[in-house]
């Protein structure tokens, strides 16, 4: 009984309900924004372009309806926070933000930052990004577009562009509050494949002048300050980088143009199809997709890092189609049968063959289309044929396109 009695107290607290507490209570989830990447600073055309990509959620993860995204911008070395002048641009989390300024006069150094704003929460600056406003490019034209057996061939005519070096920024002093990090220069445009920043011209590129541009200014001195003559261990890295570099390959192009395509449609143009500039007026496309009608522009490029380039070319539209032939089939044989002549060959190995077209030809008489036959069929029995009359025989195969193949080589028959 006493050994009952001490059971019992411990059976009752196990049966007890459970209070419901879990542990500690944890803080709020952040709202704060990260800051927007792939910030751009370029020139394009008479606009100065800023472009970036919104966050779609705060450093916390919570998920964002909308999203305001402030492009903070001056000139020279003015305090961006206290003097610059602010773009504010409501933009769909995740997606692009885009924001245009005037071309200031050739040789001013613009610069500019820029942060997400979600409600009260303002998130940090992005790295200030600089260039050197140039002369206005002439842009490429009477660009010509061609489909080809393995792609679509473009040519076109333009001056390629004298390169301009990015801007030397001198050391960065303090940090203005809410800034992320130092000055640098600015970024390259987006690789093929990444998330692209329509124009701020909207999704079709400008038209082309209505009279002939004029020539290119010679562009303003890029280096701003000269850099330290002594720079210590750092300057000795650099020069072993730029060493390296230059026992991989050449250096990269600066100047030249950049093509640029999209899908016919509401859709604008992304990354350009080369990440560096062409130096020739021509490229083929091979990448196009096929049965798709495709539009492309070109423009002169004088510098990629910042990007620097001129208004679009013309634009041309073009429908990528498959002009390849198939093979001519092989192995084509002519037999007497009780019922006709029997013509025999190998199966196609093309991927998109659609059949084949049986041809004939008695004496002297052009081949004339007998049959036209699924590509199942690797074989034809001519019925029609008249006995002591020596037929010729062809065999072409066509693929889903329409595309038909050169002949076959002949084979003769006839019924005894």
């Amino acid at each position: 009984m006493a050994k009952r009695s001490r059971l019992l107290p411990l059976a009752l607290l196990l049966l007890a309900p459970a209070c419901g507490h879990r542990g500690d209570p944890q803080p709020p989830l952040r709202h704060t924004p990260p800051t927007p990447a792939d910030f751009r600073l370029a020139q394009r055309g008479e606009l100065i372009e800023l472009v970036a990509t919104t966050p779609a959620a705060s450093v916390d993860g919570v998920a964002y309806q909308s999203l305001i995204v402030e492009f903070l911008h001056g000139t020279g070395k003015e305090d961006l926070e206290k003097r610059g002048g602010r773009r504010i641009v409501r933009a769909t989390p995740g997606a692009p933000a885009v924001a245009a300024l005037p071309l200031p006069a050739p040789g001013t150094l613009v610069r500019a930052q820029v942060r997400a704003v979600a409600g009260r929460e303002r998130g940090q600056h992005s790295l200030t990004k600089a260039l050197v406003a140039q002369a206005p490019l002439e842009g490429p034209r009477e660009l010509v577009a061609t489909p080809e057996a393995d792609g679509i061939a473009l040519s076109w005519r333009g001056v390629r562009p004298k390169p301009v070096e990015p801007p030397v920024l001198a050391p960065a002093g303090p940090r203005p509050a809410g800034m992320s990090g130092l000055p640098g220069a600015a970024s390259r445009p987006a690789a093929p494949g990444a998330a692209a920043a329509p124009s701020p011209s909207g999704a079709k590129p400008l038209p082309p002048p209505a009279t002939p541009p004029q020539s290119q200014a010679a562009p303003a001195k890029p280096v701003l300050e000269k850099a330290p003559a002594d720079r210590g261990p750092d300057a000795a890295a650099e020069k072993t980088a730029a060493g390296a570099t230059q026992e991989k390959g050449p250096p990269a192009r600066r100047s030249g143009f950049f093509v640029y395509r999209r899908i016919a449609g509401p859709a604008g143009y992304a990354a350009p199809l080369e990440e560096e500039p062409l130096e020739r007026r021509s490229f083929k496309d091979d990448g196009a997709p096929l049965g798709a009608a495709v539009c492309y522009v070109v423009r002169a490029v004088a510098s990629p890092e910042p990007l620097i380039e001129s208004d679009p070319s013309n634009e041309v539209c073009v429908e990528r189609k498959d002009i390849v032939a198939p093979e001519p089939p092989a192995g084509l044989a002519v037999l007497p049968r009780q019922g006709g002549l029997e013509l025999l060959w190998s199966p196609s190995a093309e991927e998109d063959l659609a059949g084949y077209r049986v041809y004939r030809a008695a004496g002297d008489e052009a081949p004339q289309r007998l049959a036209e036959l699924p590509f199942a069929k690797a074989s034809y029995l001519d019925e029609s044929a008249q006995k002591g009359v020596v037929y010729r025989y062809t065999l072409k195969a066509f693929d889903a396109a329409g595309n038909e193949s050169p002949a076959s080589d002949a084979a003769e028959g006839a019924l005894p």
